[in-house]
């Protein structure tokens, strides 16, 4: 009986840490630029590792990248990191993907040196919301999410817009 008592007073108290871990969390609002350069050009930053198909379709492939991460969409602004990773064209109808990114911010203020992993579907047309999944350094245990939108492109590369909170 005294256990059954002394229970909702233990819930309650793991609540209240629970509430009070949630309220010391400190969102981050990042915006940036990710610029690719297209396999097969001068200072190619994307390649296709992976191709099974035989005809059209791009199901199946496996591209993996080292793309420049800049300022802002001009590729002569301030270079403030990498975005690693790969991507695999995972849909049937061809409307999109799965990626994983590793952001690494190299001279990014107080986010130097620290990195954030992202996962998730990539659309083909529209912008695209992607999950946070870790980070080291200021992003440790970081979690949130992003959302990516096609800003320009050209026959040898893209410019991607992020917003991350």
């Amino acid at each position: 009986m005294a256990v059954a008592a002394r229970f909702p007073l233990l819930l309650l108290c793991l609540l209240l840490i629970i509430c009070n871990n949630a309220a010391d969390a400190e969102l981050t609002h990042l915006h940036f630029y990710f610029h690719e350069v297209d396999a097969g050009t001068p200072n190619a930053t994307v390649v296709n590792v992976a191709s099974l198909h035989r005809n059209a379709s791009t199901f199946g492939d496996v591209n993996v990248f080292d793309n420049m991460l800049r300022e802002g969409p001009d590729p002569a602004s301030r270079l403030i990191g990498r975005a690693q990773g790969f991507a695999v064209h995972a849909s049937l109808d061809e409307s999109g993907g799965i990626s994983a990114i590793n952001f690494v911010f190299s001279d990014y203020g107080a986010y130097s040196g620290s990195t954030l992993a992202t996962m998730g579907h990539i659309h083909a047309s529209g912008p695209s919301e992607r999950s946070i999944v870790g980070g080291t350094g200021e992003f440790r245990f970081a979690r949130g999410y992003m959302i990516s939108k096609l800003l320009s492109s050209t026959d040898t590369s893209i410019v991607v817009v992020f917003d991350i909170a």
